[in-house]
């Protein structure tokens, strides 16, 4: 089986995040800020005010962002509107639907600007880019592993950033000493579609349980009776399956090749690598200063772990970014946190729109389906669990194959499940099962946000990346999944 041909003009400047920025936008950089601002005061502090003034922002920033909107916002954009003029023609006290849709997506649009703030202090940071490059130069036996584990980690911190950033690291060490014009041979292919593919997986799978994803996010907000240790630590398990089955896939799928190649000694062998220690003890001690500090704050404000990374994101940012330059040199660093503010946060709008649209769209698409007349449809009270959980995760995953997002998926079952009344499982493997479900539309649909900055960052379309490379993959888990809602509604 060969790999599809590199996409055009899909040099190593591809998706690079170093690539050069963008003119200034200090006003939508000063918006966004303080968007942001209004909804920790709110979350933390509890003033309605704060909230009502982030929902009016909000409100502003399609058009303040007219001009680097594209196609996908403007269509999520009417079908926001359209939901609610379904809503408005209702009776006037269903109207309360819509403030909480416009706290869901003041709430997601705040949380994924506050994650991307992440991202900003490893794009400028040596010890990532050593780190990243060490991972996608292992040996052959350990690079698919290396990948998705590096994208997972790296995901944990940087959330949708990870993808833009191993991306053109793996096609540098593909294509390194290559003519950029030569047409690449079957096994560059091959090693570049493993490890994109791995690099996605590693990132899909992290939805399932880290505090930093946006599923983690939203669904505790959804749906009542969450426990989100446990939530944290069964999808940790999850996560773990799915590395041994990424794995396994992969290895099957590629094996006659590797045979092939062995027996005809064209297996190619890469220089050893040094571990580069040093880089790995910084990046992990950013990674104890994030955590540390959303465990303080949670415990000090007696908040979700989530609602605590959401201020230490910036915190956590702001010392990078010192540590970076050097506590002698505050201007460079004062100087590199204005380019965030009015350069690479505002690069962010798109983004926080989709997310603000997936979350006003998903609540109040959920409050107009009929919830009593669904669970006696569905006979909730004789449906197996493990029925209902796979029910969940492959809606979220059909919904990605017409342009639904992950996410507008998750909101809407999320609350869809709220109305449902008694439950054939425990609502934490509800909300497990719909983060699931957005993991393998991540890998199987071409309109998931990962996806979509996959492929801006490699050149590769959505469809190549899901569809055609990772169709049978997404199968397989989904069989998977199976398995494992049976085994944890019998336990």
């Amino acid at each position: 089986m060969t790999a599809a041909a590199p996409p055009s003009g899909s040099g190593a400047a591809a998706g690079d995040p170093l690539a050069a920025a963008t003119a200034p936008r200090p006003l939508l950089g000063a918006v966004l800020i303080a968007l942001m601002t209004l909804e920790l005061v709110e979350l933390y502090l509890g003033w309605v005010s704060a909230g009502l003034a982030g929902k009016t922002l909000l409100l502003s920033l399609p058009l303040l962002a007219l001009r680097a909107l594209r196609a996908r916002e403007a269509y999520l954009l009417a079908v926001a509107a359209g939901v609610f003029l379904l809503v408005w023609a209702e009776p006037p006290e269903d109207l309360a639907v819509v403030s909480r849709g416009l706290d869901r997506a003041l709430y997601l649009a705040s949380f994924i600007l506050l994650m991307g703030l992440l991202r900003e202090g490893a794009v400028t940071s040596p010890a990532v880019l050593d780190c990243g490059s060490y991972v996608t130069l292992q040996p052959s036996r350990r690079r698919f592993l290396a990948v998705f584990t590096g994208s997972h980690l790296f995901s944990v911190l940087i959330n949708l950033g990870a993808l833009s950033l191993l991306a053109p690291i793996i096609q540098r060490g593909v294509r390194h000493g290559r003519d950029p014009e030569a047409p690449s041979d079957e096994i560059a292919l091959v090693r570049e579609r493993r490890q994109l593919s791995a690099a996605l997986r590693g990132f899909a799978w992290f939805l399932v349980w880290a505090p930093t994803a946006v599923t983690q996010a939203v669904l505790p907000t959804l749906i009542p009776g969450i426990d989100a240790g446990r939530m944290i630590g069964i999808g940790l398990c999850v996560a773990a399956v799915m590395l041994l089955v990424s794995w396994a896939e992969d290895s099957l799928r590629w094996w006659p090749l590797r045979r092939r190649l062995r027996a005809s000694g064209g297996l190619p062998s890469l220089a050893r690598q040094d571990f580069p220690g040093a880089a790995f003890g910084r990046l992990g001690a950013v990674c104890g200063l994030l955590f540390g500090l959303t465990l303080g704050f949670s415990s000090l404000a007696e908040v979700s772990i989530v609602t605590g990374v959401m201020l230490a994101a910036p915190v956590t940012l702001g010392l990078w970014v010192v540590a970076q330059q050097g506590p002698r040199r505050l201007d460079r660093a004062a100087a590199r946190l204005k380019e965030i503010a009015t350069v690479s946060l505002p690069g962010a709008v798109r983004e926080a729109l989709s997310l603000a649209c997936a979350g006003f769209i998903g609540t109040l698409a959920a409050h107009l389906v009929p919830a009593d007349q669904v669970a006696t449809a569905l006979e909730l009270g004789s449906l197996p669990g493990w029925l209902f959980l796979l029910g969940l995760s492959v809606l979220v995953l059909l919904g990605g194959q017409v342009a639904l997002s992950p996410i507008t998926m998750a909101v809407f079952l999320g609350s869809l499940v709220a109305e449902l009344g008694a439950l054939p499982v425990d609502p934490t493997l509800a909300a497990l099962a719909i983060a699931a479900g957005t993991a393998i539309c991540t890998t199987g649909a071409p309109f998931a946000s990962g996806t979509l900055m996959l492929a801006r960052a490699s050149g590769y379309s959505g469809a190549t990346l899901t569809w055609r490379w990772n169709l049978a993959y997404t199968l397989t888990c989904v069989a998977v999944l199976l398995v494992v809602y049976a085994v944890l509604t019998t336990i």
